[in-house]
């Protein structure tokens, strides 16, 4: 049943100060959870994965601090992760003899190019390729040959930590943020990239990855927190005694980890050029635009918790809406493509405040966007801020404080409060707000606008401690990068002496051993386990009341009774279907407008004002699911695809006393958002938006190959690619034009889509409410007067009723398959961007229309993520992610990784071993249902994703919402569950042969040109860029 109660959370985190750049403390956090004293398998923390009902299981390394969270809802399993992470950071193995192989795997190694044989290899084995083939060069002095010297083999670089950071030095906003912190910092350990520099990680040695843990991993440099019952409290505090006291006091510890302060110190502002990498082509790459962001450095000794608050406020006031003076001023500027930068960081010791843009179109116009910057925060400096914009950003920031989160409001607790703890500050700090939320509006009410007017003059106007970065485009710099990674690689060979040559080669080879080696059943047996019997057999339902004709206004009304602190939550939706196919690129514009534009009566910034000091916030937003056919309510059949619900919802949450206001601002964005006069604003909003879009090609590909192969076999899924995939690209680019080219028209054909939306039948709306009982109740009266005669009715001729999509096809099915055949066939392809990983996927369908689904097939995605992908394709390969995917609804599979070091060619070798790992698997006897054997393991962690964090009062209630709209019962949800806990051998076999034998599997790869080049499958190339 519903259980609101919060997640129980556990945390440890060490202050680590970073010297160089080598990504130590990223290693270490890596590295500490391969294995320990009490857990000596090769990855305790894999073993979490697949088997708990954890709803938080991770590690993060920050510039100065390293954290070690968990939580889980089960007591059982949270003793469980607590005492696996407390062994791990305390006792790790990575640090010990026996654990010479974790830096080696986690943080990064000399691989055999092209070898995947335990011998040492063959370089013309299969996938493989020699590094530095047809390099070596003339002249080129000490670098000598590229090649690895006569009967060497060539070598590359593996390690997780060091392909994640190849990827995090792909994304130029994350490149850019990496150089100014080093820049801002030069006299303070954030001037050390503490996740590691690609071009530095390889120098880190081993004796200093054990000489930063031993520093830096004692209890007296630690800070525990647990949040759960008095029973919690009590149990975590005495396991962590029996860690932690033995080790004693080390004062030494604490001191050696202080961060100081860096003074400012800069008598002018720091001006620095760098490129960054793009897609090669005959242009040179400088259509990609340049990059330019300036960053200040706010304080040099701890800021009082007013003026913390104040900056906080200011960010907002600057930045936090379209609307915002500054941002709103670099937007308009036409200078660039997407304001970036990000605003104030107050995470760390010292607060920064960044802003800048992407997409500048010529190297002049960085000066221009520079003096531009300058002049509006000298403008806001004379001027101030309006009582109305001081309102809503003051009622935004304080209603945030004061809703918190759900669930894992624990962890938001452990991690907020390390933003003074980790310098030796009062935790409660970083939590209560309510003194400092008092002064500073005695402050404002006093003197208005003027503590925003003193911090812009003094922190940003009169602060010459600030770095101005520009990042330029470059289409040569990725082929830079590989010839001095070999260049690297070929000089570090050449000074080797053949034993220490050879040595290198037996620790590949015996590392290769290592993690193909089987762990025996007494090592296995250390790991904590539950059992099938600590599973609640049912499953998590939420509250929901519906009420099919609400005060006889033919629109549905849905409410959830649960626990608000007194926030009323209220989302209002509408039917889209009547939209034509071919107009569905539109609606993205519309969105836009009706969450950045102005009415009839009030400008942009007046009405976003108006909205943020009366509620908490309200936007619009498209939603598409695909429902159950009529009768399949209780069945797990793959959908055939053709039913769908098609809405726009306008979401808002506000308090008890504005409720009244809250549907009038409905009122207002669905009637009376002046499309006429807001060119600038959309066209604003979709150059930002298609500039995002590439960016996330490009950091984050696997989720984009992963919804271009799911289109190729689903018209639903196609029309979802089309509006969010890669291929929403063209769409963008087509309506940017429309918009450039004739506004009268496109305006026109906008306000005839609002009309069509709002003279839909009232059968096709709904409203829906959550929150307490006295909120709900509060609410009747004012949604009764929205629902009956705020909206308007019968504009132009009344609506047909709007159809039951869970018996005829959705209007937009046919048209969509014949654009399917056309635009998105199935077929391999190749996504080109710049990037130095790839994400590779493959996939397609498994079972047909109507075919009956067993829900073990979620257990066997789970059991294949966190078993052979994990261990292959991550930990040997180097891969920082690996998953498997599979929707019962659709009846598709796919297997896609994440920021791969590895030839896109070698990947899809792996994922084709992946059927066979399973029957592997069944053979020998390893898919048993003893406790701790793979199958109950693996039940176990898949109940735990099903379940996941307890949800807040606003996602409890959109939960259950999407939910009802699905057609999803109950029963159904019961009948899942138990398929799951009933898991068998038989079940991963058949899923096995299915995978073995799929039908028009397909690839697509988001990767460089560089690396399309050296593969040799004929795939369909397009850029992204």
């Amino acid at each position: 049943g519903y259980d609101p109660k919060p997640d129980k959370v556990f945390g440890v985190a060490f202050r680590t100060k970073p010297e160089t750049s080598t990504g130590v403390p990223h290693i270490l956090e890596h590295s500490v959870l391969c294995g320990s004293k009490k857990y000596p398998s090769r990855d305790p923390f894999a073993h979490l994965m697949k088997g708990s009902l954890q709803t938080f299981l991770n590690a993060m390394t920050y510039p100065d601090r390293t954290v070690y969270p968990v939580a889980s809802r089960n007591r059982a399993d949270f003793h469980n992760l607590m005492d696996v992470y407390l062994d791990a950071v305390f006792h790790p193995r990575a640090v010990e003899d026996e654990g010479w192989w974790v830096l080696r795997q986690e943080g990064w190694r000399y691989d055999v190019v092209g070898d995947n044989d335990e011998d040492g290899g063959d370089e013309s084995g299969a996938g493989g390729r020699h590094l530095f083939e047809n390099e070596s060069k003339e002249g080129e002095g000490e670098d000598r040959s590229l090649a690895g010297g006569p009967g060497r083999k060539d070598f590359e670089f593996k390690g997780v930590v060091f392909s994640e950071m190849k990827g995090a030095y792909s994304d130029p906003e994350d490149k850019l943020e990496r150089i100014t912190q080093s820049l801002l910092f030069p006299d303070n350990p954030y001037h050390f990239d503490s996740g590691g520099d690609p071009a530095i990680i390889p120098t880190l040695t081993r004796k200093e990855f054990v000489a930063f843990y031993k520093k830096y991993y004692h209890p007296t440099n630690a800070r525990l927190f647990i949040a759960g019952d008095e029973s919690d409290v009590y149990h975590a505090l005495s396991t962590a005694d029996k860690y932690m006291s033995p080790m004693g006091y080390n004062p030494e510890s604490r001191k050696d980890s202080v961060i100081n302060y860096q003074k400012r110190t800069f008598q002018k502002p720091v001006r620095e050029r760098k490129p960054f990498a793009v897609a090669g082509d005959e242009g040179g790459g400088d259509s990609q635009g340049h990059m330019m962001c300036v960053t200040w450095l706010l304080n040099t000794q701890p800021l009082t918790n007013v003026m913390e608050l104040a900056w906080i406020v200011l960010d907002n006031l600057l930045l936090g809406k379209p609307s915002s003076p500054l941002r709103k001023a670099l937007e308009d500027s036409n200078l660039g493509e997407e304001t970036i930068g990000g605003g104030l960081d107050d995470e760390l010791l010292q607060s920064t405040f960044a802003i800048g843009m992407k997409g500048l179109k010529q190297r002049e116009d960085v000066d221009v966007l520079e003096d531009l910057i300058m002049r509006t925060l000298h403008t806001l400096d004379s001027r101030g801020f309006s009582e109305d914009e001081i309102a809503s950003s003051m009622n935004t920031i304080e209603f945030h404080l004061r809703e918190g989160g759900g669930g894992l409001r624990g962890m938001e607790i452990f991690l907020g409060s390390l933003v003074k703890w980790n310098y030796d500050l009062s935790p409660k700090d970083a939590l209560v707000y309510e003194d400092a939320l008092k002064q500073l509006k005695e402050e404002i009410d006093k003197t208005g606008s003027n503590i925003f007017q003193q911090l812009i003059h003094d922190s940003l106007l009169g602060n010459n401690h600030r770095v101005i970065l520009e990042l330029y485009p470059s289409a040569t710099l990725e082929s830079e990068q590989l010839q001095d990674e070999k260049i690297q690689i070929s000089r570090e060979q050449s000074r080797m002496n053949d034993a220490e040559y050879q040595s290198i080669i037996d620790e590949g080879i015996k590392l290769k051993k290592l993690q193909e080696k089987e762990e025996t059943p007494e090592v296995i047996a250390t790991n904590p386990t539950l059992s099938i019997s600590d599973i609640d057999p049912t499953p998590i339902e939420y509250p929901i009341h519906v009420d099919k004709n609400a005060f006889k206004s033919g629109i549905q009304m849905i409410s959830h009774e649960v626990a608000s602190s007194g926030i009323a939550y209220v989302d209002f939706g509408l039917d889209i279907s009547m939209i034509p196919y071919e107009d569905i690129i539109l609606l993205p514009s519309l969105i836009s407008l009706l969450n950045e534009a102005g009415t009839s009566d009030m400008s942009p910034a007046d009405f976003r004002n108006h909205v943020g000091k009366l509620t908490g916030g309200v936007y619009a937003t498209l939603d598409m699911m695909s429902v159950k056919p009529t009768g399949w309510d209780d069945d797990i059949k793959v959908h055939p695809g053709v039913n769908m619900l098609t809405m726009l919802f306008l979401r808002g949450k506000c308090t008890i006393d504005k409720i009244s206001d809250l549907f009038a601002v409905f009122e207002k964005v669905l009637t009376d958002i002046n499309l006429d006069d807001s060119r600038d604003v959309l066209r604003n909003a979709l150059k930002s938006n298609l500039s995002s879009k590439k960016s996330n090609i490009a950091s984050r590909g696997h989720s984009y190959a992963n919804r271009r192969i799911r289109g190729r076999y689903s018209v639903r899924n196609f029309i979802d690619e089309k509006m969010y995939g890669v291929s929403s690209l063209e769409s963008y680019a087509t309506v940017l034009e429309a918009v450039e080219s004739d506004w009268g028209q496109f305006v026109l054909r906008l306000k005839n889509l609002r009309e069509a939306i709002l003279n839909g039948n009232r059968s096709g709306m709904l409203i829906n409410l959550t929150g307490d009982r006295s909120v709900l109740d509060a609410t009747m009266d004012d949604a009764k007067d929205f629902l009956v005669n705020g909206l308007p009715v019968d504009l132009g001729s009344p609506a047909p009723p709007t159809p039951d999509f869970r018996s005829v096809d959705h209007p937009w099915i046919a048209p969509a398959q014949q654009d399917m055949l056309q635009s998105n066939p199935v077929r391999d392809e190749g996504i080109v961007v710049s990037t130095q990983v790839a994400y590779v996927a493959e996939g397609g369908r498994l079972y047909n229309v109507g075919d009956t689904v067993s829900a073990s097939v979620s257990v066997i995605s789970h059991y294949l993520t966190t078993g052979y992908m994990w261990d292959v394709i991550r930990a040997k390969n180097g891969a920082y992610g690996a998953y498997s995917q599979f929707s019962s609804s659709d009846g598709i599979a796919t297997l896609f990784t994440y920021r791969d070091p590895n030839s896109p060619e070698d990947t899809l070798d792996a994922f084709h071993e992946a059927a066979d790992s399973i029957l592997q698997d069944d053979a020998s006897s390893t898919l048993t249902r003893d406790n701790n054997a793979a199958i109950t393991t693996a039940i176990i962690g898949t109940i735990g994703g099903l379940d996941g964090s307890a949800l807040s009062a606003k996602d409890a209630g959109w939960v259950a919402l999407v939910r009802y709209l699905r057609g999803e019962s109950a029963l159904c949800r019961q009948r899942w569950r138990k398929e799951v806990l009933h898991s068998s051998a038989d079940d991963f076999v058949d899923f096995a042969q299915r995978l073995k034998s799929w039908r028009t599997p397909s690839v697509a790869i988001v990767a460089s040109q560089s690396a399309f080049k050296e593969m040799e499958r004929d795939l369909s190339l397009f850029k992204a860029q």
